[in-house]
C-alpha cells in the first residue's frame, strides 16, 4: 500500500463514530422521504444473534518465563437482541445507496480468562458471568448494479461499517490459581470493543415467484481498525493497572460478512423477510498497552451470527 493510500484510509477511519452513525441515520431517513422515487425501500429488522470475541497478547519480551500467548480472554455465548432501521435507494440509473443503523442489548454470556507460562503451562484460569450491556452498528454503502435479468439483478458496492459491543462481567470462579473466587455480585471487568471497517462486496436479488424473492450479500473487509478497552475494576491501584480503562488494545485486520434474506409480499408493497447474518473480523497487527508498557497483540477476533426478521415497504 502506497503512503498516500495509507493516509487516505487513516483519515477516513478517524471520522467520529457518532458522526458516522448520525450520517447513516440521516441517509436512511432520506429514503423515507423519497417515496415517489422508483426502486426505494425502507424497513425495520430484528436480529437475534450470538457472539464470541477472543483477545490475546505476547508478553515474553518483558518476561521470558511467560507463554505465547501470555493471556487469552474469551467472551462467548453472548446472546443479544437488536432492532435496526434499513433502507435502499436507486438513483442515476444503476447506482444505489443502502445502509442500516442498529442498537441492541446483550443479555447474557461468559468470560474465560486464561494465563500461561512458557510452554503454555496454565497458571491461572477463571470464569465470570457476563450480565449484559449493549451493541450498536451502522453501515453505509454506495454501489452500482452491473447485471439485470428478467428475474433478478446483481451489483458491486463499497462502504463503511461501524460495530461496537460493551460487556460487563461479574464475579470469578477459579479452576487454576486465584484463590477463593469473587462473588458474582461484584463487577470485575467492563470491555468495550469498537471496529471501523472498509467493506466491498457483491449484492444480488433473485425473484423466485411474483411475490417471493431471495437476496444475498457477500462482503470482504480488506481493512479494519479496532480499539479494545478493558476496565479491571478491582485492579485500579497505582501499583497495579491504574485507573480504568486500564488495558488498551489497538490493531488492524480484515474480515468477511455474509447475509441471506428471503422476502414475501404480504400486502401491496409490504414485504416480510427472514434471513441469516454472519460478521467476522480479525486483527493480528497491533499492541496491548497496560501500566505503562506495550506488548504485541497476538489476536483480537469478533464474530456474531444470528437470525433476522424484517418488515419492509417498497416504492
Amino acid at each position: 500500500m502506497e503512503p498516500g493510500e495509507r493516509l487516505l484510509i487513516a483519515g477516513f477511519l478517524k471520522v467520529d463514530s457518532l458522526t458516522m452513525r448520525r450520517s447513516c441515520f440521516v441517509s436512511l431517513m432520506g429514503l423515507a422521504f423519497s417515496a415517489q422515487a422508483q426502486d426505494a425501500e425502507l424497513g425495520v429488522r430484528y436480529w437475534y444473534g450470538e457472539a464470541k470475541t477472543t483477545r490475546s497478547h505476547n508478553a515474553q519480551g518483558l518476561a521470558p518465563a511467560l507463554g505465547n500467548p501470555t493471556s487469552v480472554l474469551t467472551y462467548e455465548d453472548l446472546d443479544a437482541h437488536a432492532l435496526e432501521l434499513h433502507g435502499r435507494k436507486s438513483f442515476a440509473g444503476a447506482w444505489f445507496l443502502k445502509g442500516s443503523v442498529g442498537f441492541g442489548e446483550i443479555y447474557r454470556g461468559s468470560l474465560d480468562d486464561e494465563d500461561f507460562f512458557a510452554g503454555q503451562v496454565k497458571f491461572s484460569d477463571s470464569t465470570s458471568a457476563v450480565k449484559g450491556n449493549k451493541l450498536g452498528y451502522a453501515i453505509l454503502d454506495l454501489g452500482y448494479d452491473l447485471w439485470h435479468v428478467h428475474n433478478g439483478s446483481a451489483g458491486l458496492f463499497v462502504g463503511y461499517h461501524y460495530w461496537s459491543e460493551r460487556l460487563d462481567a461479574y464475579g470469578a470462579t477459579f479452576t487454576a490459581g486465584g484463590g477463593g473466587g469473587i462473588p458474582d455480585s461484584v463487577p470485575v471487568i467492563t470491555n468495550q470493543v469498537r471496529w471501523h471497517s472498509l467493506r466491498t462486496g457483491l449484492t444480488s436479488t433473485a425473484r423466485l415467484s411474483s411475490t417471493t424473492r431471495l437476496s444475498a450479500e457477500v462482503v470482504l473487509v480488506p481493512y479494519a481498525k479496532v480499539r479494545d478497552e478493558d476496565s479491571h475494576w478491582l485492579r485500579q491501584d497505582s501499583d497495579d493497572l491504574g485507573p480504568a480503562p486500564n488495558i488498551i488494545i489497538k490493531g488492524r485486520g480484515y474480515g468477511v460478512q455474509l447475509e441471506l434474506e428471503l422476502r414475501q409480499v404480504v400486502h401491496g408493497a409490504w414485504e416480510v423477510g427472514a434471513g441469516l447474518r454472519h460478521w467476522w473480523l480479525r486483527a493480528q497487527d497491533g499492541s496491548r498497552e497496560a501500566a505503562g508498557t506495550s506488548v504485541p497483540l497476538v489476536e483480537l477476533e469478533s464474530q456474531r451470527t444470528g437470525l433476522t426478521l424484517s418488515l419492509t415497504r417498497r416504492w
